[in-house]
Order: structure tokens, then C-alpha cells, then sequence
């Protein structure tokens, strides 16, 4: 089972690539223990939904709402901004991180100030 997941991981990222190089975007993929995360461009939170539709894309700066709420396997930040996600799990994403489990996402929101992700 490890291995169709790595493949299918794999093919997301070759079409996110191609996307993005199509595009002229630039951007980086960052690791998650030693799998390599699907590709999220620099300034974006991007989401992955469970069944391995193109990720969604949350731009540097702007909140994000889903109703109902998005079940999702990776949430990565690639913005210079931590980023509250709250849904199944709530948690601050810090900039360039990135989480990898099956849950659901309700909203992605810069964290507010004085620094702290409010549920």
C-alpha cells in the first residue's frame, strides 16, 4: 500500500509541476519525514484534497472558508506567515510547514495578532 500511495504522491506532483512551469510560477516542495510533500508554489497554503484532486490554493495574506468541510491529507504553507487550519484538528502552520493526515480543514486564516489560532 506504501508504494500506490509514493506513485500516486508522485503523480500529483509531476502534474502540480507542470502546472506551475506552464505558468512561469515559481515554487518549491518541501519534505514531510522522508516523503516528498506534494508541490505547493512559495506563497501559497496549499490543501490536498483526500481523493487526489488538484490542490487547492490559498494566496499569502488571505482566509479561506469550506462548508461543507474539506477533507483533506496534507495541508503545506509556503507562505512567509504562520496559518491557523481549523476543522477535525486545530493547529498553527507555521511558514514553510507542513502536515500530513486524513482530516477534515473548515477554515485557513493568517494567524491573527497578538499570536495565537483561536478555534
Amino acid at each position: 500500500m506504501r508504494s500506490f500511495q509514493g506513485m500516486r504522491r508522485l503523480a500529483v506532483v509531476g502534474v502540480a509541476l507542470a502546472g506551475v512551469l506552464g505558468t512561469g510560477a515559481a515554487g518549491t516542495a518541501t519534505a514531510a519525514g522522508e516523503e516528498t510533500a506534494v508541490f505547493c508554489p512559495i506563497g501559497y497554503v496549499c490543501l490536498q484534497p483526500l481523493f487526489g484532486s488538484q490542490p487547492v490554493l490559498v494566496r499569502q495574506g488571505d482566509r479561506a472558508t469550506f462548508s461543507p468541510a474539506l477533507r483533506v491529507t496534507e495541508v503545506t504553507n509556503s507562505t512567509s506567515v504562520t496559518y491557523c487550519v481549523t476543522g477535525g484538528l486545530n493547529y498553527a502552520l507555521p511558514a514553510g510547514g507542513t502536515q500530513t493526515w486524513d482530516s477534515t480543514v473548515n477554515s485557513v486564516a493568517p494567524m491573527p495578532v497578538p499570536g495565537a489560532c483561536l478555534a
